[in-house]
């Protein structure tokens, strides 16, 4: 996979994956392409502010998943999540884990960051998975987008 800096030329491609049902159950529902184009702009502001984010990850010149680093707060402490979003074409072939880990080398080597996070509803057992193999370890019920969620951590060594 190639990734590139999350960017309003993106919207289309991540359309394609958030706007997908199948992604939405995973998700708390289906994304607008309104939505999107906010989120986008989000991530562009914390790349701005901070210097990392969010990535569009392509495979030849299709957009299949957007990952990254983006700001969260869990009890009420500001952190980092790893987040990860994969077109269902390509589900089960391993692309969350690997842009995943790639996230964390860049939280660790580049930013030095002491921890990270990632959350997901408790249904979705692929991105449970995903946590896992990263070496996260299940730290407790939490509530992220007005939804109950699984809450995992990853601490620097």
């Amino acid at each position: 996979m190639r990734a590139e800096r999350l960017a309003e030329q993106h919207a289309e491609g991540l359309h394609r994956i958030y706007g997908d049902p199948r992604v939405g159950e995973t998700m708390g529902g289906v994304k607008s392409p309104a939505t999107i184009r906010e989120s986008i702009a989000r991530a562009d502001a914390h790349w701005e502010e901070h210097g990392f984010g969010l990535w569009a990850f392509f495979i030849g010149e299709e957009l299949v998943a957007r990952g990254g680093l983006m700001p969260t707060v869990v009890h009420g402490e500001p952190t980092v999540e790893v987040a990860w979003g994969v077109l269902p074409a390509y589900w089960g072939q391993g692309l969350a884990t690997e842009l995943a880990e790639a996230s964390v080398r860049v939280a660790w080597d580049d930013l030095g960051l002491p921890e990270v996070v990632a959350y997901t509803l408790p249904t979705n057992l692929a991105s449970r998975r995903v946590m896992e193999k990263l070496g996260m370890t299940y730290a407790g019920d939490v509530e992220h987008a007005g939804m109950p969620h699984v809450l995992y951590r990853l601490r620097s060594e």
